[in-house]
Protein backbone atom coordinates (compact mmCIF):
# COMPACT_ATOMS: atom_id res chain seq x y z
CA UNK A 1 0.00 0.00 0.00
CA UNK A 2 1.22 3.36 -0.83
CA UNK A 3 2.18 6.03 1.56
CA UNK A 4 -0.04 8.86 1.64
CA UNK A 5 0.19 10.93 -1.43
CA UNK A 6 2.29 14.31 -1.11
CA UNK A 7 1.28 18.04 -2.89
CA UNK A 8 3.56 17.22 -5.81
CA UNK A 9 1.60 13.73 -6.42
CA UNK A 10 -1.36 15.88 -5.61
CA UNK A 11 -1.01 18.50 -7.82
CA UNK A 12 -0.42 16.05 -11.06
CA UNK A 13 -2.94 13.87 -10.23
CA UNK A 14 -5.39 16.75 -10.29
CA UNK A 15 -4.45 18.29 -13.40
CA UNK A 16 -4.87 15.02 -15.37
CA UNK A 17 -8.20 14.66 -13.45
CA UNK A 18 -7.84 11.66 -11.55
CA UNK A 19 -9.58 10.56 -8.35
CA UNK A 20 -8.24 9.72 -4.75
CA UNK A 21 -8.17 5.63 -4.88
CA UNK A 22 -7.72 6.02 -0.71
CA UNK A 23 -11.46 3.96 -0.23
CA UNK A 24 -10.60 1.70 -3.36
CA UNK A 25 -7.23 0.93 -1.53
CA UNK A 26 -8.92 -0.06 2.00
CA UNK A 27 -11.57 -2.63 -0.20
CA UNK A 28 -8.66 -4.10 -1.29
CA UNK A 29 -7.03 -4.20 1.84
CA UNK A 30 -10.15 -5.92 3.32
CA UNK A 31 -10.22 -8.23 0.30
CA UNK A 32 -7.01 -10.01 1.14
CA UNK A 33 -8.82 -12.63 2.88
CA UNK A 34 -9.96 -14.11 -0.90
CA UNK A 35 -6.85 -15.84 -1.18
CA UNK A 36 -6.96 -17.29 2.25
CA UNK A 37 -10.39 -18.76 0.69
CA UNK A 38 -9.02 -19.29 -2.48
CA UNK A 39 -6.70 -21.92 -0.47
CA UNK A 40 -8.65 -23.62 1.51
CA UNK A 41 -11.56 -24.17 -1.19
CA UNK A 42 -8.01 -25.38 -3.31
CA UNK A 43 -7.18 -27.84 -0.66
CA UNK A 44 -10.65 -28.91 -0.18
CA UNK A 45 -10.63 -29.61 -3.98
CA UNK A 46 -7.22 -31.48 -3.64
CA UNK A 47 -8.35 -33.79 -0.59
CA UNK A 48 -11.20 -34.47 -2.79
CA UNK A 49 -9.16 -35.50 -5.78
CA UNK A 50 -7.25 -37.52 -3.09
CA UNK A 51 -9.85 -39.30 -2.02
CA UNK A 52 -11.80 -39.63 -5.17
CA UNK A 53 -14.89 -37.64 -4.88
CA UNK A 54 -15.79 -35.81 -8.06
CA UNK A 55 -17.60 -32.62 -8.65
CA UNK A 56 -20.89 -34.17 -9.95
CA UNK A 57 -21.42 -36.49 -6.21
CA UNK A 58 -20.17 -33.63 -3.65
CA UNK A 59 -22.26 -31.99 -1.39
CA UNK A 60 -24.01 -28.94 -2.77
CA UNK A 61 -22.24 -26.82 0.29
CA UNK A 62 -18.87 -28.31 -1.04
CA UNK A 63 -19.38 -27.25 -4.16
CA UNK A 64 -21.03 -23.76 -3.14
CA UNK A 65 -18.31 -22.88 -1.40
CA UNK A 66 -15.72 -23.69 -4.47
CA UNK A 67 -17.79 -21.68 -6.39
CA UNK A 68 -18.06 -19.09 -4.15
CA UNK A 69 -14.30 -18.67 -3.48
CA UNK A 70 -13.70 -18.63 -7.40
CA UNK A 71 -15.52 -15.53 -8.02
CA UNK A 72 -14.30 -13.62 -5.58
CA UNK A 73 -10.74 -14.32 -6.18
CA UNK A 74 -11.66 -13.04 -9.94
CA UNK A 75 -12.49 -10.56 -9.13
CA UNK A 76 -10.21 -9.46 -6.15
CA UNK A 77 -7.45 -10.28 -8.72
CA UNK A 78 -9.14 -8.12 -11.31
CA UNK A 79 -9.27 -4.86 -9.22
CA UNK A 80 -5.85 -5.67 -7.77
CA UNK A 81 -4.02 -6.24 -11.40
CA UNK A 82 -5.93 -2.78 -12.46
CA UNK A 83 -4.42 -1.18 -9.53
CA UNK A 84 -1.29 -1.92 -9.73
CA UNK A 85 -0.77 -1.51 -13.81
CA UNK A 86 -1.95 2.17 -13.43
CA UNK A 87 0.70 3.00 -10.32
CA UNK A 88 3.06 0.97 -12.57
CA UNK A 89 2.59 3.07 -15.34
CA UNK A 90 3.42 6.64 -13.25
CA UNK A 91 4.92 6.19 -10.06
CA UNK A 92 4.38 10.30 -9.87
CA UNK A 93 0.42 10.03 -9.34
CA UNK A 94 0.33 6.62 -7.05
CA UNK A 95 -2.47 6.69 -4.33
CA UNK A 96 -4.88 8.70 -7.48
CA UNK A 97 -6.67 6.26 -10.53
CA UNK A 98 -7.40 7.74 -13.98
CA UNK A 99 -11.95 8.41 -13.48
CA UNK A 100 -12.37 5.00 -15.94
CA UNK A 101 -9.90 2.91 -13.78
CA UNK A 102 -11.51 3.81 -10.64
CA UNK A 103 -15.12 2.95 -12.37
CA UNK A 104 -13.55 -0.17 -13.26
CA UNK A 105 -12.07 -1.06 -10.13
CA UNK A 106 -15.07 -0.29 -8.28
CA UNK A 107 -17.43 -2.08 -10.33
CA UNK A 108 -14.86 -5.63 -9.15
CA UNK A 109 -14.27 -4.89 -5.71
CA UNK A 110 -17.62 -4.09 -4.74
CA UNK A 111 -19.20 -7.72 -5.75
CA UNK A 112 -16.01 -9.08 -3.66
CA UNK A 113 -17.45 -9.33 -0.23
CA UNK A 114 -20.77 -10.40 -1.14
CA UNK A 115 -18.97 -13.59 -3.09
CA UNK A 116 -16.59 -14.11 0.08
CA UNK A 117 -19.11 -13.85 2.85
CA UNK A 118 -21.08 -16.80 0.92
CA UNK A 119 -18.00 -18.83 0.28
CA UNK A 120 -17.43 -19.16 4.52
CA UNK A 121 -21.05 -19.14 4.85
CA UNK A 122 -21.07 -22.91 2.72
CA UNK A 123 -18.15 -23.55 4.23
CA UNK A 124 -19.40 -23.26 7.71
CA UNK A 125 -22.73 -25.01 7.25
CA UNK A 126 -22.36 -28.57 5.81
CA UNK A 127 -26.29 -28.25 4.72
CA UNK A 128 -25.73 -24.57 3.06
CA UNK A 129 -28.26 -24.41 -0.12
CA UNK A 130 -27.76 -22.22 -3.31
CA UNK A 131 -30.36 -19.71 -3.09
CA UNK A 132 -31.03 -19.82 -6.92
CA UNK A 133 -28.89 -21.83 -9.03
CA UNK A 134 -30.50 -20.34 -12.32
CA UNK A 135 -28.08 -17.20 -11.76
CA UNK A 136 -24.87 -19.25 -12.05
CA UNK A 137 -22.46 -19.15 -13.46
CA UNK A 138 -22.61 -15.85 -12.46
CA UNK A 139 -21.18 -13.15 -15.03
CA UNK A 140 -18.45 -10.63 -15.01
CA UNK A 141 -19.56 -6.92 -14.23
CA UNK A 142 -19.67 -4.29 -16.84
CA UNK A 143 -17.34 -3.45 -18.23
CA UNK A 144 -16.46 0.68 -18.25
CA UNK A 145 -16.42 1.55 -22.12
CA UNK A 146 -13.69 3.96 -22.74
CA UNK A 147 -11.83 4.72 -26.53
CA UNK A 148 -8.87 4.11 -26.68
CA UNK A 149 -8.60 1.47 -23.50
CA UNK A 150 -5.72 3.06 -21.27
CA UNK A 151 -2.50 0.61 -21.91
CA UNK A 152 -2.65 -0.09 -18.00
CA UNK A 153 -5.70 -1.41 -18.52
CA UNK A 154 -4.85 -3.89 -20.67
CA UNK A 155 -1.49 -4.96 -19.02
CA UNK A 156 -3.60 -5.03 -15.94
CA UNK A 157 -6.05 -7.77 -17.71
CA UNK A 158 -2.98 -9.86 -19.28
CA UNK A 159 -1.98 -9.93 -15.50
CA UNK A 160 -4.72 -11.19 -14.07
CA UNK A 161 -5.92 -13.73 -16.74
CA UNK A 162 -2.28 -15.67 -16.52
CA UNK A 163 -3.11 -15.39 -12.73
CA UNK A 164 -6.52 -16.75 -13.10
CA UNK A 165 -5.99 -19.31 -16.05
CA UNK A 166 -3.25 -21.09 -13.52
CA UNK A 167 -5.77 -21.11 -10.91
CA UNK A 168 -8.40 -22.78 -13.40
CA UNK A 169 -6.42 -25.37 -15.26
CA UNK A 170 -5.44 -26.23 -11.58
CA UNK A 171 -8.97 -26.70 -10.69
CA UNK A 172 -9.57 -28.82 -14.24
CA UNK A 173 -7.13 -30.96 -13.75
CA UNK A 174 -8.08 -32.02 -10.03
CA UNK A 175 -11.25 -32.34 -11.80
CA UNK A 176 -10.02 -35.29 -13.53
CA UNK A 177 -7.64 -36.75 -10.95
CA UNK A 178 -11.01 -36.93 -8.94
CA UNK A 179 -12.11 -39.48 -11.52
CA UNK A 180 -15.17 -38.87 -14.00
CA UNK A 181 -17.99 -40.99 -13.73
CA UNK A 182 -18.39 -42.66 -17.42
CA UNK A 183 -21.91 -40.65 -17.53
CA UNK A 184 -19.89 -37.36 -17.37
CA UNK A 185 -17.45 -37.44 -19.76
CA UNK A 186 -19.40 -35.31 -22.20
CA UNK A 187 -19.27 -32.77 -19.42
CA UNK A 188 -15.48 -33.51 -18.90
CA UNK A 189 -14.73 -33.08 -22.33
CA UNK A 190 -17.07 -29.68 -22.47
CA UNK A 191 -15.18 -28.10 -19.67
CA UNK A 192 -11.74 -29.06 -21.59
CA UNK A 193 -13.05 -27.46 -25.06
CA UNK A 194 -13.74 -24.31 -22.93
CA UNK A 195 -10.30 -24.39 -21.41
CA UNK A 196 -9.13 -24.49 -24.57
CA UNK A 197 -11.04 -22.15 -26.24
CA UNK A 198 -9.83 -19.01 -23.27
CA UNK A 199 -5.99 -20.88 -23.23
CA UNK A 200 -6.10 -20.31 -27.30
CA UNK A 201 -7.88 -16.54 -27.08
CA UNK A 202 -5.34 -15.38 -24.00
CA UNK A 203 -2.00 -16.88 -26.06
CA UNK A 204 -3.56 -14.81 -28.82
CA UNK A 205 -3.95 -11.70 -27.30
CA UNK A 206 -0.37 -11.55 -25.56
CA UNK A 207 1.46 -12.21 -28.56
CA UNK A 208 -0.52 -8.99 -30.28
CA UNK A 209 0.27 -7.03 -27.80
CA UNK A 210 3.10 -4.45 -27.83
CA UNK A 211 3.62 -1.16 -25.27
CA UNK A 212 3.31 0.93 -28.69
CA UNK A 213 0.57 -0.61 -30.68
CA UNK A 214 -2.27 2.15 -31.91
CA UNK A 215 -5.97 2.04 -30.87
CA UNK A 216 -7.29 -0.32 -33.29
CA UNK A 217 -4.97 -2.87 -32.18
CA UNK A 218 -5.72 -2.07 -28.59
CA UNK A 219 -8.87 -2.58 -29.48
CA UNK A 220 -8.81 -5.97 -30.67
CA UNK A 221 -6.79 -6.99 -27.82
CA UNK A 222 -9.14 -5.55 -25.47
CA UNK A 223 -12.32 -7.24 -26.86
CA UNK A 224 -10.12 -11.09 -26.70
CA UNK A 225 -9.03 -10.48 -23.86
CA UNK A 226 -12.42 -9.63 -21.87
CA UNK A 227 -13.74 -12.87 -23.41
CA UNK A 228 -10.90 -14.93 -22.08
CA UNK A 229 -11.35 -13.34 -18.68
CA UNK A 230 -15.15 -14.27 -19.07
CA UNK A 231 -14.92 -17.37 -20.00
CA UNK A 232 -12.39 -18.19 -17.11
CA UNK A 233 -14.96 -16.63 -15.09
CA UNK A 234 -17.57 -19.48 -16.07
CA UNK A 235 -15.19 -22.19 -16.26
CA UNK A 236 -14.14 -21.93 -12.68
CA UNK A 237 -17.69 -21.85 -11.63
CA UNK A 238 -18.35 -25.00 -14.04
CA UNK A 239 -15.22 -26.90 -12.56
CA UNK A 240 -16.74 -26.18 -9.13
CA UNK A 241 -20.25 -27.17 -9.84
CA UNK A 242 -20.38 -28.94 -13.32
CA UNK A 243 -23.85 -29.45 -12.85
CA UNK A 244 -24.67 -26.14 -13.94
CA UNK A 245 -23.46 -27.45 -18.03
CA UNK A 246 -26.96 -29.14 -17.73
CA UNK A 247 -28.12 -25.33 -19.12
CA UNK A 248 -24.80 -23.92 -19.63
CA UNK A 249 -25.26 -21.83 -22.84
CA UNK A 250 -28.90 -22.30 -24.21
CA UNK A 251 -31.24 -20.65 -23.33
CA UNK A 252 -32.88 -20.91 -20.01
CA UNK A 253 -36.69 -21.75 -18.94
CA UNK A 254 -37.95 -18.71 -17.43
CA UNK A 255 -39.90 -18.73 -14.14
CA UNK A 256 -43.50 -18.51 -13.72
CA UNK A 257 -43.37 -14.60 -12.89
CA UNK A 258 -44.61 -13.78 -9.67
CA UNK A 259 -47.87 -10.85 -9.91
CA UNK A 260 -45.74 -8.08 -9.59
CA UNK A 261 -47.03 -5.25 -6.77
CA UNK A 262 -47.59 -2.53 -9.20
CA UNK A 263 -47.14 1.13 -8.33
CA UNK A 264 -49.66 3.83 -9.08
CA UNK A 265 -49.06 5.65 -12.42
CA UNK A 266 -49.06 10.12 -12.73
CA UNK A 267 -52.70 10.62 -12.87
CA UNK A 268 -53.87 7.40 -11.17
CA UNK A 269 -55.63 7.25 -7.81
CA UNK A 270 -52.64 6.82 -4.69
CA UNK A 271 -49.84 7.82 -7.13
CA UNK A 272 -46.96 9.04 -4.85
CA UNK A 273 -44.42 11.34 -6.50
CA UNK A 274 -41.67 10.41 -3.72
CA UNK A 275 -41.87 6.84 -4.98
CA UNK A 276 -38.44 6.29 -6.07
CA UNK A 277 -37.33 8.40 -2.71
CA UNK A 278 -35.14 7.39 -0.09
CA UNK A 279 -37.91 6.85 2.35
CA UNK A 280 -35.59 7.74 5.47
CA UNK A 281 -34.88 10.96 4.64
CA UNK A 282 -38.42 11.52 2.72
CA UNK A 283 -39.36 14.38 5.42
CA UNK A 284 -36.08 16.36 4.55
CA UNK A 285 -37.23 16.56 0.71
CA UNK A 286 -41.00 17.39 1.35
CA UNK A 287 -39.67 19.88 3.45
CA UNK A 288 -37.35 21.56 0.95
CA UNK A 289 -39.60 23.70 -1.58
CA UNK A 290 -36.89 22.90 -4.70
CA UNK A 291 -36.77 19.05 -4.24
CA UNK A 292 -41.10 19.44 -3.92
CA UNK A 293 -39.98 21.18 -7.43
CA UNK A 294 -37.68 19.19 -8.97
CA UNK A 295 -39.59 16.15 -8.37
CA UNK A 296 -42.74 17.74 -10.08
CA UNK A 297 -40.39 18.70 -12.54
CA UNK A 298 -39.29 14.87 -13.09
CA UNK A 299 -42.29 13.58 -13.43
CA UNK A 300 -44.23 15.95 -15.53
CA UNK A 301 -41.00 15.33 -18.36
CA UNK A 302 -40.83 12.03 -18.07
CA UNK A 303 -41.92 10.73 -21.33
CA UNK A 304 -42.68 7.27 -20.36
CA UNK A 305 -43.49 7.21 -16.42
CA UNK A 306 -44.43 3.65 -16.68
CA UNK A 307 -41.29 2.13 -17.80
CA UNK A 308 -39.89 4.75 -14.89
CA UNK A 309 -41.99 3.15 -12.31
CA UNK A 310 -41.42 -0.87 -13.41
CA UNK A 311 -37.75 -0.39 -12.36
CA UNK A 312 -38.58 0.26 -9.24
CA UNK A 313 -41.20 -2.30 -9.22
CA UNK A 314 -38.23 -4.83 -9.78
CA UNK A 315 -36.52 -3.70 -6.91
CA UNK A 316 -39.68 -3.51 -4.52
CA UNK A 317 -40.34 -6.90 -5.23
CA UNK A 318 -36.82 -7.86 -4.81
CA UNK A 319 -36.40 -6.35 -1.02
CA UNK A 320 -40.05 -7.71 0.00
CA UNK A 321 -38.15 -11.32 -1.62
CA UNK A 322 -34.88 -10.42 0.10
CA UNK A 323 -32.84 -10.80 -2.62
CA UNK A 324 -31.90 -6.74 -2.10
CA UNK A 325 -31.50 -4.22 1.32
CA UNK A 326 -31.77 -1.05 1.10
CA UNK A 327 -28.58 0.79 3.11
CA UNK A 328 -28.55 3.77 5.31
CA UNK A 329 -27.34 6.49 2.83
CA UNK A 330 -28.91 8.05 -0.47
CA UNK A 331 -27.94 8.91 -3.63
CA UNK A 332 -26.93 12.63 -4.06
CA UNK A 333 -29.36 14.01 -6.70
CA UNK A 334 -33.38 14.19 -7.37
CA UNK A 335 -35.68 11.95 -6.79
CA UNK A 336 -32.66 11.01 -4.24
CA UNK A 337 -33.14 7.29 -4.57
CA UNK A 338 -31.88 4.93 -1.64
CA UNK A 339 -28.52 3.23 -1.96
CA UNK A 340 -29.48 -0.72 -2.23
CA UNK A 341 -26.96 -3.86 -1.89
CA UNK A 342 -27.70 -7.49 -3.23
CA UNK A 343 -27.75 -10.24 -1.00
CA UNK A 344 -29.27 -12.70 -4.31
CA UNK A 345 -28.75 -12.51 -7.64
CA UNK A 346 -31.51 -10.25 -9.33
CA UNK A 347 -32.69 -9.00 -12.30
CA UNK A 348 -34.00 -5.03 -12.63
CA UNK A 349 -35.21 -4.22 -15.89
CA UNK A 350 -32.14 -6.11 -17.97
CA UNK A 351 -29.47 -6.00 -16.11
CA UNK A 352 -28.69 -8.73 -13.62
CA UNK A 353 -27.23 -7.56 -10.52
CA UNK A 354 -25.09 -9.92 -8.48
CA UNK A 355 -24.28 -10.38 -4.05
CA UNK A 356 -22.70 -7.46 -3.18
CA UNK A 357 -23.24 -5.46 -5.40
CA UNK A 358 -24.24 -1.87 -4.02
CA UNK A 359 -26.54 -0.16 -6.60
CA UNK A 360 -29.33 2.75 -6.96
CA UNK A 361 -31.39 3.79 -9.61
CA UNK A 362 -31.59 7.37 -11.40
CA UNK A 363 -34.06 8.49 -12.78
CA UNK A 364 -33.51 12.00 -14.35
CA UNK A 365 -35.25 14.64 -16.71
CA UNK A 366 -32.20 17.13 -16.07
CA UNK A 367 -30.82 16.87 -19.89
CA UNK A 368 -34.12 16.60 -21.48
CA UNK A 369 -34.43 20.56 -22.33
CA UNK A 370 -31.32 20.48 -24.28
CA UNK A 371 -30.44 16.61 -25.34
CA UNK A 372 -33.91 15.35 -25.37
CA UNK A 373 -32.60 12.24 -23.18
CA UNK A 374 -34.75 10.98 -20.16
CA UNK A 375 -32.35 9.11 -17.68
CA UNK A 376 -33.34 6.12 -16.42
CA UNK A 377 -30.63 3.75 -14.86
CA UNK A 378 -29.23 1.38 -12.48
CA UNK A 379 -25.72 3.14 -11.26
CA UNK A 380 -23.33 0.92 -9.59
CA UNK A 381 -21.42 0.91 -6.38
CA UNK A 382 -20.09 1.26 -4.00
CA UNK A 383 -20.36 4.71 -3.24
CA UNK A 384 -19.01 6.91 -1.10
CA UNK A 385 -20.51 9.66 1.14
CA UNK A 386 -21.11 13.52 0.28
CA UNK A 387 -22.71 16.30 1.43
CA UNK A 388 -23.19 17.90 -2.54
CA UNK A 389 -26.86 17.97 -3.56
CA UNK A 390 -28.34 17.76 -6.67
CA UNK A 391 -31.53 19.32 -7.67
CA UNK A 392 -31.32 18.01 -11.13
CA UNK A 393 -33.84 20.42 -12.78
CA UNK A 394 -34.56 20.61 -16.47
CA UNK A 395 -32.32 23.58 -17.61
CA UNK A 396 -29.62 23.02 -14.94
CA UNK A 397 -27.88 20.52 -17.63
CA UNK A 398 -24.48 21.57 -18.62
CA UNK A 399 -22.83 20.36 -21.84
CA UNK A 400 -19.13 20.61 -20.66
Amino acid sequence: MPDKPGLFTRVIAGFRGEVSATTLEAMQKAGIGVYQVLDEAEVLRRSMAVEGIDPWSAPEAVSAQQLYAWNAFVLQTLGDKMIEADYRADTRTVGYLPQVTAEQVWAFFGQVEGWLSLARQAAANPGFRIADPRALPADLPGWVEVRPCPSAHLEAMIAASAAIREHAELALGLLEQAGVPQTRLADRDRLRQLAAQAATAADYAVNMYSPGADARLHELIEERLRGVLGTYHHLGQLVAMPTLLRTYGSPQAQPTPQPRRKLPRPGQPGFDPWCLTDRKTLSRWTNDPRARESISELWRHDPNPAQTLLFQEDINDGIERGDVSVLNYHYYCCPWAPIYRVNRPILVGDRRLQPGQEFTYEASAEEILKTGRFVRKIVNGPFSTTSQIDYCNPGDFHDD
